[in-house]
């Protein structure tokens, strides 16, 4: 019986060696072409489960409730201060229900609608009136679809929300001044079918902004329009790619830009929205972003339809990756950043996330090599107030116990920031993280999305985790913030708007008369100023005016602008450390 006894012993003994010398397992996401997720198993033997790696952070809360069972949110919350009380809101869909959450996680106000809201509401002040409108796309293949245009309190505007034949009103609005009249259009796509697909610029009371809109596509519209004078003709041009049918630009009047469309039967878009800039001085925007497809690629498209040179840049598999772009040092040279879902099966580093000049190298301390890869949003600030730039990102990955993952790498080369990554529960897959002060503290707040996969086991559940960051909050070192940048997701990116060395001043106003006007501008401050340099923005971000003058206390400067296209500029004086910022409307 002794014998038999020891036999048993070492057995059980046996078999809890191998069980703790097993590597800990968790789940990678991945996304499929027709917008299903897929996971499998993958060792994490690098991660912790102690309970300092999951509290880096003050938890402020997470907010949850039952998600769509088909199809999850993808590339995060929108920040926008809603109320006007001086503090952001949390905006954020949750299957067929809008959400504008307080700081401390309660809910301002919910708003349900027709179709599951699947990507970040666009926030923006349409009708210039000092108060924001909330713009959403809903639907799905297996639902109907709307267009929504609310007021600040979720109220519908006359004449919304849209109703094109309850079709899938795919990926998030975008808002630019597209026909160049001084208003903000709306502009989106319809999901008619996997061949078809149209794409729409409205008026703010719902109409085609002319007779060239809705523009026809020969697939599905492919990810959130891109808005910008893509070939330098004082006219803002819409970017956005057919599903399996190719590259397409379209000037304000619908028609499509010489060269475009481009088309190549290996490459494939889809959620990949891309970035307009000039990154090689040549005065014209290039198309930044990615792709999927046989050939799939990182790459930098040209006005005329052509790449760059040194573009596309192969990858060796499949990425979904929307680009951030930032000229980061202040040499007024862009640099380009993307991801890869790129990730090994035995829980070594693979390269990550890029920084790459415009002739496509890359920049120093780049890529990022870590185990798990990232498709999601990048966000670029210091977080950590310490004078260094910081990349945000999320993960494919779960641990076993469904926590996820926001990365934060310092862009000098340092590695991942203490307190990093932050452990929300569930998938942070496809999504990312946004900055700001949403309780109003003076600290700098993290919020960030996720969800549960269940694949029809268990209810799955869309989560919203804000995090204290314990750093003073400080906007001018937020940089590039969420989906596309900012709130408008019009995805256009220029120099003068980028740079953040100066400090914009808010105690001091910039007084523009008359506005609006036919052309006259007069200037003024309440302090003097000797080599005051004047710029005039055009909605797109360009500068279409430019001088230096010296202006006198509380005197107004006139500057004639008559020659300049009707429309709304942001007026901008800066004495070389203070900015200070107006709207004008021409006439």
């Amino acid at each position: 019986m002794k014998k038999i006894n020891s036999l048993i012993t070492a057995f059980f003994l046996a078999a809890l060696i191998s069980v703790n010398a097993q590597e800990p397992m968790g789940k990678m996401a991945s996304l499929n072409d027709d917008g299903t997720i897929s996971v499998t198993s993958v060792p994490l033997s690098s991660f912790s489960n102690t309970q300092e790696s999951l509290l880096p952070a003050d938890l402020m809360f997470s907010f949850g409730k039952p998600a769509n069972p088909q199809i999850k949110n993808s590339r995060g919350v929108t920040l926008a201060d809603v109320n006007n009380d001086g503090t952001e809101e949390i905006i954020y869909g949750i299957n067929t229900t809008l959400y504008v959450l307080n700081g401390d996680g309660t809910v301002l106000f919910e708003k349900a609608v027709e179709g599951p809201i699947l990507l970040p509401p666009t926030v923006v002040d349409l009708n210039d009136d000092g108060t924001v409108e909330i713009i959403i796309n809903t639907g799905y293949p297996t639902t109907v679809g709307r267009v929504y245009l609310t007021d600040n309190e979720g109220n519908d505007l006359p004449g919304w929300p849209l109703n094109f034949e309850n079709k899938w009103m795919i990926n998030a609005p975008a808002v630019a001044d597209v026909d160049g009249n001084g208003t903000l259009d709306i502009v989106t796509g319809e999901r008619f079918g996997s061949t078809q697909g149209f794409v729409h610029a409205l008026n703010m009371d719902g109409t085609e902004i002319n007779d060239g809109w809705p523009v026809e596509i020969p697939a599905t519209p492919a990810f959130t329009p891109s808005i910008g004078d893509v070939d330098n003709d004082g006219s803002n041009d819409v970017v956005i790619a057919a599903s399996s049918g190719g590259m397409y630009v379209f000037n304000s009047d619908g028609e499509v830009l010489d060269g475009f469309p481009v088309v190549d039967p290996a490459v494939k878009y889809s959620y990949q929205s891309p970035i307009l800039a000039n990154v090689d001085d040549d005065d014209e925007l290039e198309i930044i972003g990615s792709n999927h497809g046989d050939a799939a690629a990182f790459y930098v498209m040209n006005h005329d339809g052509t790449y760059a040179d040194g573009w596309p840049i192969a990858r060796p598999g499949w990425t979904f990756s929307p680009a951030t772009v930032l000229d980061i040092d202040g040499d007024d040279v862009f640099e380009i950043f993307m991801s890869d879902r790129d990730s090994s099966t035995d829980g070594s580093d693979l390269p990550t996330v890029y920084g790459l000049t415009p002739e496509g190298e890359n920049i120093a301390n780049f890529p990022i090599e870590k185990y798990g890869g990232t498709e999601g949003v990048l966000s670029i600030a210091d977080i950590n107030n310490d004078d260094v730039l910081d990349i945000i990102f999320p993960s494919t990955l779960t641990d076993a116990e469904g926590l996820g993952f926001i990365h934060a790498y310092a862009m000098d080369g340092s590695g991942e920031l203490d307190g990093f990554p932050l452990r929300p529960y569930g998938f942070t897959f496809l999504n990312g993280a946004v900055l700001g002060d949403v309780d109003n503290d003076g600290m700098l707040d993290l919020t960030a999305n996720t969800y549960t996969l269940n694949f029809g086991a268990d209810v799955d559940s869309t989560f919203v985790n804000t995090y204290n960051l314990n750093v003073p909050y400080n906007a001018d070192k937020i940089l590039r913030n969420g989906y596309k940048g900012n709130n408008t997701r019009d995805g256009l990116v220029t120099l003068d708007v980028t740079l953040a060395t100066p400090d914009f001043s808010e105690a001091i106003s910039l007084s523009i008369s008359p506005n609006p006007s036919e052309g006259i501008l007069r200037l003024e401050l309440p302090i003097s100023i000797e080599a005051a340099d004047v710029k005039i923005f055009s909605i797109d971000g360009k500068v279409v005016f430019s001088e230096t003058t010296s202006l006198t206390e509380n005197t107004n400067r006139q500057f004639d602008l008559r020659n300049l296209k009707s429309g709304l500029y942001l007026v901008n004086v800066s004495d070389g450390k203070n900015n200070y910022t107006g709207k004008w409307i021409k006439q």
